[in-house]
């Protein structure tokens, strides 16, 4: 038995009944440094959170792989206790981002999530004395009063599907912030991914090796750029992503 939420041509497919409300979003994208993705799937392995169910498309990326012996989805639903991540293995198709974003942050208003927690990158060629910046909504300032982390600098830019849930976070006064480690544009960084893993243990109150992460980093960005090149044919790359944007 299967328990759905559908929004027209994305739908919240859920193994069991699932209460969310009061629950934290946390939230990862392939963007600079892979630092969304890797600090996110790093996060579920750790704590190791349950799988709880997938997000479907209507024109969801045709590739699946195995991990752990059991097939993956493109798009995942994890839990541990009051955190809920959304880890999207591949990234929707460009022509969905809007749809999939916006409806990811209704379907957080809809089912009561407390807040949610993105993970980007920036640029490390711009990177000043911190190691990371962040943006929040005016609701996510409201929500939690003290900042300790400072908010991204004037004439810079965040793009793709982060900056599309920040957006109609804002829009629906939905409390939402995004961590933006500064990291190596051309590679995956996981030790820039580690620095928002830090930020997240003290946010969530959770405790992450990131010991193996940074060990293992070599093997790492082998294992993402071999996903990079199935998620992103070279006819489809183009110049739109470069400058200084998550």
């Amino acid at each position: 038995m299967v328990f759905t939420k559908n929004y027209g041509e994305i739908s919240f497919v859920f193994k069991e009944k699932e209460d969310f409300k009061g629950c934290t979003l946390l939230n990862g994208w392939h963007g600079i440094g892979e630092c969304g993705y890797i600090s996110v799937s790093h996060i579920v392995e750790k704590i190791e959170a349950k799988r709880i169910g997938f997000i479907i498309t209507e024109n969801i990326p045709q590739f699946i792989t195995i991990k752990n012996e059991r097939i993956t989805f493109p798009f995942e639903i994890y839990r541990k206790d009051n955190l809920v991540i959304v880890l999207p293995i591949f990234e929707p198709i460009k022509s969905e981002h809007l749809k999939f974003t916006k409806t990811l942050v209704k379907w957080c208003i809809d089912t009561g999530f407390k807040q949610a927690i993105l993970v980007g990158g920036l640029d490390n060629r711009l990177k000043d004395d911190n190691q990371l910046k962040a943006i929040y909504t005016q609701a996510f300032i409201k929500l939690e009063k003290s900042i300790s982390i400072p908010t991204l600098d004037e004439g810079l830019y965040v793009t793709g599907p982060l900056a599309y849930v920040m957006l109609f976070s804002e829009l629906h006064d939905f409390p939402a912030m995004a961590l933006l480690p500064y990291a190596e544009r051309s590679r995956p960084d996981p030790i820039a991914a580690s620095i928002a893993i830090k930020e997240i243990e003290k946010m969530v109150g959770i405790t992450v090796d990131i010991s193996a992460l940074i060990e293992q980093a070599e093997k790492i960005e082998k294992e993402i750029q071999s996903l990079l090149k199935a998620n992103k044919p070279q006819a489809e790359k183009d110049d739109s992503d470069k400058g200084m944007f998550v």
